[in-house]
């Protein structure tokens, strides 16, 4: 038989029973909640590290592609100087080689464009003072205004000619002509050449 001791002890266990069924079930509520926000916070996290691998991806991608590309068209204008260096150079010796009668009106023409006032002296490369036209002289003393004479000793030039008017050169030789006019005949090439 129960006395009341043994009642209010059955009591004590079944409450402490139910206070610990009471704890474990909050704690396991508890901890589904927090497993529960921590998938979550783990699946937001794993979407943010995708989207910023998917960011830098793509800004990889494109970082790729701009230096193809810059290197593609770095390829192209070399290939298109040296295509336009190739031109200039073949029109330089080809007006180097023109038959003489044809240079030396070149030049002619040359030095009416260039010559100034006073006394002055046309100076040749050796091998241009021995192909000289035997009348050139004469239309190089006929320009008007200039009192242009031809020096018979060579100077250090390859073509075309130096005019010195007391102590002042006009450097009138190919590689100057060509020097002065590089962008512009650089650009003529390229229009002829890519236009």
């Amino acid at each position: 038989m129960a006395t009341g001791l043994d009642r209010i002890i059955e009591r004590i266990r079944e409450d402490a029973q139910r206070r610990a069924d009471e704890t474990v079930e909050t704690a396991r509520a508890d901890a589904e909640k927090l497993l529960a926000e921590a998938a979550q916070q783990a699946e937001a996290e794993a979407a943010d590290l995708l989207d910023a691998a998917r960011k830098e991806t793509a800004v990889a991608a494109e970082r790729a592609q701009t230096s193809a590309e810059f290197s593609r068209r770095k390829e192209v204008l070399a290939a298109k100087q040296d295509a336009i260096r190739a031109v200039v150079s073949e029109a330089r010796a080809r007006l180097a080689a023109m038959p003489d009668a044809e240079y030396f009106e070149m030049l002619l023409h040359l030095l009416q464009k260039n010559a100034a006032p006073g006394k002055a002296e046309m100076r040749f490369a050796a091998k241009d003072l021995a192909r000289k036209p035997a009348d050139f002289d004469r239309k190089v003393s006929e320009i008007p205004g200039a009192q242009i004479t031809v020096s018979p000793v060579p100077a250090q030039i390859e073509d075309g000619f130096l005019l010195v008017y007391d102590g002042i050169d006009i450097n009138c030789t190919f590689d100057a002509l060509f020097s002065a006019q590089a962008d512009e005949l650089s650009d003529i090439a390229g229009r002829v050449l890519f236009g």
